[in-house]
């Protein structure tokens, strides 16, 4: 049940275009009519979830969102250490040249200090 949750909220982000999408931007090819349908059905679908929860008799422990962070950056890590330009050279073939490997490791190497940063912040309070 949690999981149709998780896809509720992310069609609320996408009818209401919070999301920041770099790769996967979204462009909303609803009328304001369908989106204002979509968010009411929406809403029935949570309340029967909360009921299942009701009948059910679900405890439900919240997350935490440090818990969420921790692990979120440990797959940004983990993805990271898979794209680095010499492994990727490995698994689809040759760079086009020295210039784009040196580009790609720099952004890469880029993310990975926010990604510690954001870690850092969420798990110990530092800046």
């Amino acid at each position: 049940m949690w999981y149709i949750e998780e896809l509720l909220l992310r069609i609320e982000a996408s009818l209401d275009k919070r999301e920041n999408n770099v790769y996967h931007p979204i462009e909303i090819d609803l009328t304001k009519e369908q989106i204002n349908q979509i968010k009411k059905q929406v809403k029935e679908i949570y309340a029967i979830l909360e009921e299942a929860k009701r009948i059910f008799g679900l405890e439900v422990e919240p997350l935490k969102l440090s818990s969420i962070i921790d692990t979120s950056t440990g797959f940004i890590w983990k993805t990271i250490e898979d794209s680095w330009s010499s492994k990727m050279e490995k698994k689809s073939g040759k760079i086009s040249s020295v210039e784009k490997k040196k580009q790609i490791d720099e952004l890469l190497s880029k993310i990975m200090q926010l990604t510690n940063k954001i870690r850092g912040t969420a798990k110990y309070g530092t800046l």
